[in-house]
């Protein structure tokens, strides 16, 4: 099977932006570089965790929340900072949005008719996860869904 490439469409609150990513299986989050990260103004939540990198180096990155969109399917993904050569698109993204690569042909196919977490909105207007002032209880709880 080669290198599978894949546009994504990353959300944030000051933007969005298409990125060709990499799909690496080995790679549970989505990696983007720290002028990515700050570009798209994503939300940085308060979990770190430590990587392990392809040279068996492990650094620590912190953790971050976007929106991404790939074929039309969006959800809420988990984003690592790290400064990489190529952004990384890994598994929990993958899942969420309801893909998986076919190691015959390359290609991401369909898993499930809707993914795991997609967000469908029928608004002309973007809808995003964004915090809310629930109070410190993770990323996950304190999101809401508001009109950006």
């Amino acid at each position: 099977m080669g290198f599978v490439y894949v546009d994504v469409t990353v959300h944030g609150i000051r933007g969005s932006k298409i990125i060709r990513m990499l799909v690496d299986t080995g790679s549970t989050y989505i990696v983007l570089s720290p002028a990515i990260i700050r570009e798209l103004g994503l939300y940085k939540t308060p979990y770190s965790v430590e990587l392990t990198l392809a040279d068996k180096r492990r650094v620590k990155a912190n953790l971050y929340l976007a929106e991404v969109e790939v074929r039309g399917r969006r959800g809420p993904a988990l984003v690592a900072e790290l400064e990489t050569p190529t952004p990384l698109l890994g598994v929990y993204a993958l899942e969420t949005l309801g893909f998986k690569v076919n190691p015959r042909t390359g290609e991401l196919e369909e898993i499930s008719p809707e993914g795991g977490y997609l967000l469908a909105t029928a608004f002309s207007s973007r809808i995003a996860l964004l915090p809310s002032r629930l109070g410190p209880t993770g990323p996950w709880r304190r999101c809401s869904r508001r009109r950006i």
